[in-house]
């Protein structure tokens, strides 16, 4: 067998070095990182500003302005004991809300609708939540539902 060309072996390690493209934004954990990742290494990525404790939480706001495409207006993250719990994120318009709902389902299927601007996913690892105010703001909780039981 003949060793991979030069040239697409560089395509395969750049793309493969771009996390914040495509799909696994949302998946199982936030921006390739899975849940349970620590505050660590999530910081080299995402950006994360002084945390809050809630409780058991500590939420902090990170520098994350998009998800792929997608312009987000706030994205904090949850920690318990110090690994990755969950993800909240708010968008402004109706537009944006819709293609982040998109996303969602894209990675997660359709979902149950509790409202028709409301919609849940459950897998077996994640739980999420998607709210959309009538201006068309929405807000997206997901969590881990192994660490948050």
């Amino acid at each position: 067998m003949e060793p991979l060309p030069r040239h697409a072996l560089t395509i395969l390690l750049c793309l493969r070095a771009l996390p914040d493209i495509g799909f696994c934004q949302t998946r199982d954990g936030f921006m390739g990182h899975p849940w349970g990742t620590t505050v660590a290494t999530l910081a080299l990525t995402v950006g994360l500003k002084t945390g809050r404790a809630e409780g058991e939480t500590i939420l902090y706001r990170t520098a994350v302005s998009a998800i792929g495409d997608i312009p987000v207006d706030l994205c904090d993250v949850e920690f318990l004991g110090g690994r990755l719990a969950g993800v909240i994120v708010t968008t402004r318009g109706l537009e944006n809300s819709r293609r982040l709902l998109s996303l969602i389902a894209q990675e997660y299927g359709e979902g149950r609708s509790t409202h028709p601007r409301a919609r849940t996913w459950l897998s077996h690892t994640t739980h999420v939540s998607y709210d959309e105010d009538s201006l068309g703001d929405a807000y997206v909780y997901w969590y881990s539902t192994q660490m948050q039981k």
